[in-house]
């Protein structure tokens, strides 16, 4: 219980929103500066973007942030938001996480987080 009034408060201080008893994050705007941040979906661009090598998936938009998976060009991708030079993505395979710009067709979203 102590950890969840933490993270709700840190959720709070940073300007978060939190939702239910478990302290579930919700991002917004700014708040995908972090490692462990999830966006919502604000790119209402078609699916089937596509990655132009192999990649990383990571939990935050930066290159320190820990890599939770990886994908490759062959997968559909839907393009979320971007910060910071990485776009949050989800594949056709429903993996997610950040991946840089560069590593994107058309340099990824152009949809601010």
């Amino acid at each position: 219980m102590r950890l969840n009034y933490a993270l709700t408060a840190f959720a709070l201080t940073a300007g978060l929103t939190v939702t239910g008893l478990t302290g579930t994050v919700s991002a917004s705007a700014a708040e995908a500066a972090a490692c462990g941040v999830t966006p919502t979906n604000r790119d209402k661009s078609p699916y089937g973007q596509y990655f132009l090598r192999d990649v990383s998936l990571r939990n935050g938009p930066a290159w320190e942030c820990k890599v939770t998976d990886t994908a490759s060009p062959v997968n559909q991708v839907d393009y979320w938001c971007t910060t910071d030079g990485f776009t949050y993505v989800r594949t056709a395979s429903t993996k997610y996480g950040w991946v840089y710009n560069g590593y994107l067709k058309g340099g990824g979203s152009s949809i601010p987080c």
